[in-house]
Formats: C-alpha cells, structure tokens, sequence
C-alpha cells in the first residue's frame, strides 16, 4: 500500500514531487500498487522508489530517472519510456505489451530482450542464451524462435505461443507454462523442474532427456507424438488417468509430482517413490512392501490401511499424516519444507520400524514340553486317586493317604532327571 503522503504529493504534479524529492533524498518513496495510468510523469525523479505492482499504462515517462527503482509486477502497458532510465531498476514480471521505448532507454540489455519478445520484434532475431529470469512473458509470440540454453527460471509463459521453438538446454526450472502452445517444440535436455505445465498443448513436443522433477503435468495435453522418457510418460498417466489398483511394482516415480493421485489398492512394491510429492494423494490399502520413500512428502496422507512391510521411510516429511501403529516414529525432528518460512514437525522413522513382520519367538524346547505333559499327567493321576480313596474311606488318615500315594510319588521323584 503506497504512502498516502507520498500519493498525495505525486499526484499534485512532477514539480511538486521533484522539489519535494529534492529535500528529502534519503527518503525511500512508498508509492507500491500506486495507479498512475495516463499520469504525465515525464521527467519526474522516482530514483529507488517502492513502485511494486504500479499501475504506470499508458503514464508519460519520458525522461523519468527510475534508476534503482522497485517495479516488480508494475504495468507499463502502453506506457511511453522514451529517454528514461531505468538502470539497475528491478523490472522482474514487468508488463510491457505496447510500452514505447527508444534507443536513448537505458534499460538492461534483459529487460530489452522482454520488451522485443512481447512486442512482437522477434523476427529472425535469436536469443540463444538470452537471460530472461523472472520475466512475464504472458502469451509471448516465440514460435520457432531460438531460445536454446536461455534462462527462463521462473518466467510467466502464460499462454506464450511456442510452438516449433528450439529450446535445447534452455533452463526453465519453475517456469509457469499453463496453457501454452509447445506443439513440435524441442526440449531435449531442458530442466523443466518444478514447470507448470497444466493445460499445455503438447502434441508433437519434444522432451527426450529433458529434466522434469517435481514438474507438473496434470492436464497436459499430450498425444501419441509427445515424444517423452517413459519414466515421465508414466507420471503423466498416473496423475492424469489415477492408478487406483494398478501394478506399478517396481516403478521408478522418484522425484515426481504426484500430489492427490489415487493409489487406493495400487501395487507399488518395490517401487522408488523416493523424494517424490505424494502430499494430498490416497494410499488406502496400497501394497507399499519393500518401497524407497525415503524423503518423499506425504503430508496430508492415511498410511494408516497401507502395508509397509519393509518399507524405506528415512526423513519422509509429512504433516497431517496417518502412520500404522507399527511404524509411529520414536522421535521427531524438525525439517524445512519447499517454503521457507514454513517448518513442520517431521516424522523420522527407523527403517528397522516399518518392518510390519514378528520378530522370531524362541525355538521351543520338544523335551521340555513332553516332561511337562507327563508330569501333568501324573499328578492328575495322583488326585484322581485321593479323590477316591477318600470317597470310599471318609475316616482314612493323612498317613494311610499318603502311604497309598508313595506309588505315584516314586513315578514322579524317578521323571524329573529327565529335565
């Protein structure tokens, strides 16, 4: 929210705030979300203002001194930038369809290279290598363009028209690709970790080689010409086809997103489901025997109806998460999650403890069992025989009784060596 002292004073002209800004240099202006649009600005002072999120389209900025500024999310749509400075100004997912700018803009050479793709001035142009970090490239025209080994961590390619592009090596780790056209693109050996990929046209698309850990691929739209690892291929149809009561014994889906898949009564024995997503998804009576889920996310889990018989569940994280009986930790530590600022409490289980089997009672001892039935057996015999010697003479004395069972306890003085 922008300062309402500062807002007050921009919006009584340039003069105003320059000769304001003018006595007040150590002073950082607050002018964040501010609306501008169609503001004449030109030639104001906005060194090293807070104008994140700014609504600047269609403003004058000609000549404006925006050096150092903080335009993170500003708009710029139609804006004119003709002779600014923008110099070491932050222009990360800066809008700047129509944006107006010249050859006397300063601007970083990366934040021209945003300004050429989304105008449309990429015609025979490459930007093999290009630095487009953070950028918002929302429904960008880059159809067979050159974007091999660039940098596209983090970028907004929203709905951006890639199809035919070249993006071999390019790395677009987090890059948000939902609804984009990557028909007949190449991806060979991209990292397309943790890439949003929901809703991506993908027929024809080349991703042999290419990284996609964590990526997700819910809603992708693939065909049988996406050509994919068969690792991959598999996660895009468990998590888009379910796997309830499938066989995937063996299955490697270490490192992949499969948050609220359905895995009820699924075979997953032996499986690698280390370091994967599984937060969300249902393992109710899921065969998990002899599974590596080491690291793995399993917040929001029931493994209560699972078998882990041999699991591996070193470090798995998990908040919320329903473990059997057999297999609750001793002890917990605490772990850092995907967000930072977020620390859960972690479940850190002894393998040793998943092992769901009885551990081996002592072997019996035959002999001793035996002894133990005959000397029963023997007694019995004995107060059988009191019973009735007793019936039949009620006046016998305690010393005849006992001279009549002297028989039964030669027997029984004679058995017990045996042990």
């Amino acid at each position: 929210m922008a300062n309402q002292e500062h807002l007050a004073l921009i919006k009584q002209g340039v003069d105003v705030w320059n000769e304001w800004y003018k006595k007040n240099k150590r002073v950082i202006p607050d002018l964040a979300t501010i609306n501008l649009s169609g503001f004449n600005l030109s030639g104001i002072n906005l060194q090293r203002a807070n104008l994140r999120g700014a609504n600047l389209s269609h403003a004058d900025l000609t000549k404006a001194q925006l050096v150092n500024a903080d335009l993170v999310g500003a708009n710029f749509l139609a804006a004119d930038l003709k002779d600014a400075n923008l110099k070491a100004a932050n222009l990360d997912y800066v809008i700047f369809s129509q944006a107006k700018l010249n050859a006397k803009t300063i601007i970083a050479a990366k934040n021209r290279n945003v300004w050429e793709i989304v105008n449309n001035k990429t015609q025979d142009k490459s930007f093999n290598g290009a630095d487009l970090r953070n950028s918002n490239l929302f429904r960008a025209e880059l159809s067979k363009v050159d974007l091999s080994h660039a940098k596209l961590e983090n970028a907004n390619l929203n709905s951006a028209n890639l199809n035919n592009a070249y993006l071999f090596k390019a790395d677009l780790t987090g890059a948000n690709l939902q609804n984009a056209d990557l028909r007949n693109a190449y991806f060979s050996q991209a990292n397309l970790t943790k890439a949003y990929l929901s809703g991506a046209l993908c027929c024809g698309t080349y991703f042999k080689d290419a990284d996609l850990k964590f990526a997700v691929l819910k809603r992708a739209k693939f065909s049988h010409k996406t050509m994919i690892d068969l690792k991959w291929h598999s996660v895009w149809e468990i998590v888009n086809r379910g796997a309830a009561k499938k066989n995937l014994s063996g299955i490697d889906l270490s490192n992949a997103n499969l948050q609220g898949v359905n895995f009820a009564e699924a075979n997953l024995s032996h499986a690698n489901l280390s370091n994967a997503n599984l937060s969300q998804s249902n393992l109710d009576l899921a065969n998990l025997t002899n599974t590596d889920l080491a690291g793995a996310n399993v917040s929001g889990v029931d493994l209560n109806q699972a078998n882990l018989r041999g699991a591996k569940l070193k470090s798995v994280i998990g908040r919320d998460t329903q473990l059997p009986v057999a297999v609750k930790p001793i002890q917990t530590s605490v772990m850092v999650q995907e967000k930072p600022t977020t620390i859960q409490t972690v479940a850190t289980l002894d393998p040793s403890q998943a092992a769901l089997v009885d551990s081996p009672q002592t072997k019996p001892n035959t002999k001793t069992n035996i002894f133990g039935l005959v000397l029963a057996g023997l007694i019995t015999s004995a107060i059988a025989v009191s019973y009735v010697v007793l019936t039949q003479n009620p006046n016998i004395s305690w010393q005849d009784l006992l001279q009549k069972l002297q028989p039964w306890k030669d027997k029984v003085e004679k058995l017990i060596p045996i042990n």
